[in-house]
């Protein structure tokens, strides 16, 4: 039996190219990263959210939609696994190699840009209720959401700084996901002196 909460059982090549037959302008990395958000920010009725999110430009009675629709049916129902797992395993959805017109580096922008979008739909007060590690890891999700594509292929040193801003993306959604689900405390707020 397959471990809902891993993305390798999803196939990320067949959810690419459904979403492109579908003309979605996202990708499967930047729709896995809308659920972490929205999941993350805790969201109410994330179903509903996602599903308004995702599908609003889905003809339901087209059976290429229906086809997209399941991929990001079964991406969303994995992240929903990942979420809760209770050491919070998260793994990003990231493109193979393979796949040359979407690289690690558009991915890594892409996931950063839908986290924001996913979290935001929760509202701009839930930015209030994290930690001040919290708001600056969502300031750094908006620089890493803004970085500048190059036209060549990365070399080997670029290569290593793409794994450790992945490995960093992947800390940072976890540290928002535990701030917005820690029990607040009762009385008194605690403040962290600097």
């Amino acid at each position: 039996m397959s471990d809902v909460s891993s993305l390798e059982s999803l196939d990320y090549v067949s959810c690419f190219e459904a979403m492109r037959r579908c003309k979605l302008t996202f990708s499967p990395t930047e729709a896995h990263a809308i659920a972490v958000g929205l999941l993350a920010g805790d969201v109410p009725a994330p179903e509903q959210q996602w599903a308004a999110s995702m599908y609003a430009d889905l003809d339901p009675a087209d059976a290429l939609a229906q086809e997209c629709r399941h991929c990001l049916d079964q991406l969303f129902q994995t992240t929903i696994g990942q979420a809760g797992d209770l050491g919070f395993g998260l793994q990003l959805f990231m493109p193979p190699q393979a796949l040359n017109e979407y690289d690690e580096r558009m991915a890594l922008r892409d996931w950063a840009q839908g986290f924001l979008y996913g979290f935001g739909l929760a509202g701009q007060a839930n930015a209030a209720r994290l930690s001040p590690e919290g708001q600056e890891t969502l300031r750094d999700f908006y620089e890493i959401g803004n970085m500048e594509i190059a036209a060549q292929a990365p070399d080997e040193e670029e290569q290593q700084a793409l794994a450790e801003i992945e490995e960093y993306v992947r800390v940072a959604a976890m540290l928002i996901h535990e701030d917005m689900h820690a029990p607040r405390p009762t009385g008194e707020a605690s403040h962290e002196v600097h």
